[in-house]
């Protein structure tokens, strides 16, 4: 890229879950920092931690829990903050860095299907809640029950799938290799313009450290 080219952005496409955008005078570089940063660092939602209280099921207790933990959340990264940056200094969390639910659930004389909507948070009022409710969970013979506590925790995915918000792909344009389409798909946890943009602000803070760095270095050389 020359020094004198102009940097812009075009939106192609957007439709709520996905969205397809044009960059133009933008380095392969800083476009492939921007994809990569989507899927491994803009923070989303999931569950962290489950308390078996009691799993009569015929699935055990960590597949259910595995199962549990992929259900995607729509996140309020602006209210929670990842655990390892809470000032609570408490495992089990706080306001400011979990979501408590609970899920409990018996089948009677007939077969029951546990639903993503049977899990009931603490805060009835709260914005941290599953995508879809029809996401099924497991399926209870006959008397069998589940009793479980869950644990919503902010994440990246660079620690787990689980917490990836999406799909995020970089392709040069039909209309020349100084033109990048940047095509970003939501699974729900955060629409595909605030990932977009979070990973941005994640890229400027990483520059941003990186100066100060060796800004220090130069002072101390």
């Amino acid at each position: 890229m020359s020094s004198g080219e102009e940097v812009a952005v075009e939106l192609l496409e957007s439709d709520g879950k996905s969205v397809k955008v044009e960059l133009r005078g933008v380095p392969l570089a800083v476009a492939n920092a921007i994809r990569r940063l989507i899927i491994s660092e803009v923070p989303t939602m999931a569950v962290e931690e489950v308390l078996v209280i009691e799993n009569s099921s015929g699935m055990t207790n960590e597949i259910l829990a595995h199962r549990i933990s992929l259900i995607p959340f729509v996140s309020d990264i602006d209210r929670y903050v990842p655990p390892e940056e809470c000032t609570c200094g408490s495992k089990l969390g706080c306001e400011r860095c979990v979501v408590r639910y609970v899920l409990k659930a018996e089948a009677g004389d007939q077969p029951l299907t546990v639903y993503s909507r049977d899990m009931v948070p603490e805060d009835p009022n709260t914005s941290v809640v599953p995508v879809s409710g029809n996401i099924p969970i497991v399926k209870l013979a006959p008397g069998e029950k589940v009793e479980l506590e869950l644990y919503v925790r902010v994440g990246r995915g660079k620690k787990h799938a689980k917490w990836q918000p999406g799909i995020a792909t970089l392709y040069e344009s039909k209309e020349g290799p100084e033109k990048r389409i940047l095509f970003v798909e939501s699974f729900g946890f955060l629409e595909p313009k605030r990932m977009i943009l979070e990973a941005i602000k994640i890229l400027n803070k990483k520059v941003k450290e990186l100066a100060y760095v060796i800004k220090g270095g130069e002072q101390h050389a």
